[in-house]
């Protein structure tokens, strides 16, 4: 046997040899599949968040028009049926929608059906063409030649480390403007540095804002992406928008970057409600901690939506039962919200009245009114807190007018306002519509008040279009003070 094997000594070392190559061949050209589709699927996560979310350009982009020949691709798929569809969104946006349809999106990278198109994709991110595509890790799909991908290929997450340990001593020694770079250099080197994009945006819309004043109106300048007048402090404001919007491209799965420009930023700094509602809505569509859904709903009903937040707070108290907020703070919500529900429907059937030509039927209606006023006023009356009593007096102030009792009204709202800072804002825009009702002169502050979104709400660059609305509405405003 020894004899054996020292006879064909050469040719066994040979054939393993050869064995071993053609092992390592077939390990890698998996491993290159795996990593090729891993970055396909990571660019498909990040084109369908764009295509629900921010999608704003008329012009569509390269990702756009390439992710529409890929989601025209998705609908033959074997694991996908039109009943996954969901109306306004593509096939991939539709799957991608839910988290947990995550596997069923990866199985579509990675497929033989989808293999022309990974290539595709391979060839346009390393021509640089697709915005989304520029945080891929492995060097096939870059484009030749060095740079900040591959020059620290393998060992990125040190050097953003690195980097962002200079942004934060650039913060501390207050070079905000240098920050900026440096940070989005950082989330280039690793992308998935949720820490970074959530640190980052609160530096740039609190820490770099709080010595700040606001830009007065003249000062400003248009921003055609967001459809504002915007002046250095506001600006901020923006970019950190952008940079979490950025960061939920790259990281789509994690639920804090959709609460921080939610919460932090829409709601927090720009009293955007309706973008609050949106990105809180995302943040609990995905695994989440539980006062999460809190500020969704308090945004809800900061926005309108009394009979959302209802429903949200009613949930929250099932899922929740024995903690302090189901127990002491949800009620109160539940029947703030009750009672806003009321006062709506009040007034929706007491202007129906109004308008109907048929006495019957007018007669019904406010019957039907004052049915949901009275319930109105009995859920404020148990919630007993100052949110209640001053809903309480705008609801007598309110009644006031409906007699034609205007400066009694205004009185009502004008101790109610002060009494209840929660309503200030509210109850001081009704004084200044009794007032115009009643033809009672404004005040200076009034006036500039009404004005400030109309005239006052110049400034350079603004469309002519948008421009003119503005001032046709400053003279239709200024008509009413004469």
């Amino acid at each position: 046997m020894l004899d054996f094997i020292k006879k064909y000594q050469t040719a066994l070392m040979a054939g393993v040899l050869l064995f071993s190559l053609g092992a390592g061949v077939l390990l890698n050209n998996q491993l290159r599949h795996l990593r090729e589709s891993e970055a396909f699927y990571r660019w498909l996560l990040a084109a369908a968040v764009n295509e629900r979310l921010f999608q704003e350009n008329e012009d569509p982009s390269e990702d756009a028009l390439f992710f529409a020949r890929c989601t025209a691709l998705a609908e033959k798929f074997p694991s996908f049926s039109p009943s996954d569809k969901v109306d306004g969104l593509s096939m991939i946006g539709s799957i991608a929608k839910n988290y947990e349809n995550d596997k069923r999106l990866w199985f579509f990278a990675e497929s033989d059906l989808a293999k022309e198109e990974r290539a595709e994709f391979l060839q346009l991110a390393k021509k640089q063409k697709l915005q989304f595509a520029t945080d891929i890790e492995y060097a096939e799909a870059q484009a030749g030649g060095v740079n900040i991908f591959n020059l620290f290929f393998g060992f990125r997450k040190v050097a953003a480390n690195l980097v962002w340990l200079e942004v934060d001593r650039y913060w501390h020694q207050g070079n905000v403007y240098r920050m900026q770079t440096l940070m989005r250099t950082c989330v280039a080197l690793d992308p998935q540095f949720v820490e970074a994009y959530l640190v980052g945006a609160w530096h740039l819309s609190y820490n770099a804002t709080a010595q700040m004043q606001d830009t007065p109106w003249p000062q400003r300048e248009w921003n055609a992406k967001y459809g504002q007048c915007l002046g250095e402090k506001e600006r901020f404001y923006y970019y950190g928008v952008d940079f979490l919007r950025e960061g939920i491209r790259r990281n789509p799965r994690n639920y804090k970057l959709y609460f921080d420009l939610g919460f932090g930023i829409y709601k927090q700094k720009l009293e955007d409600y309706p973008n609050a509602v949106k990105y809180l809505s995302e943040a609990i569509r995905l695994p989440h901690d539980r006062w999460v859904p809190r500020q969704l709903f308090l945004c809800q009903e900061l926005n309108g939506q009394y009979g959302d937040a209802l429903e949200g707070w009613k949930d929250y108290v099932e899922r929740y039962p024995g903690s302090m907020t189901a127990v002491e703070v949800a009620p109160r919500f539940i029947m703030r919200n009750e009672g806003m529900l009321y006062e709506k429907e009040a007034r929706t059937l007491r202007k129906k009245a109004k308008e109907s030509s048929d006495p019957a039927e007018a007669e019904e209606l406010r019957a039907q009114a004052e049915n949901y006023w009275k319930k109105a006023r009995d859920t404020w009356n148990a919630l007993d807190d100052p949110y209640g009593e001053g809903r309480k007096l705008m609801m007598d102030a309110l009644d006031l007018r409906e007699e034609g009792r205007y400066l009694e009204a205004i009185a009502t709202l004008d101790k109610a306002r002060w009494d209840t800072g929660a309503l200030f804002e509210e109850f001081s825009s009704l004084i200044m519509e009794i007032k115009l009702e009643a033809h009672i002169p404004l005040s200076v502050s009034e006036k500039k008040a009404l004005l400030r979104e109309s005239e006052v709400g110049l400034c350079s660059g603004m469309p002519d279009e948008e421009r003119q609305r503005r001032l046709k509405s400053a003279e239709s405003i200024e008509s009413t003070f004469q």
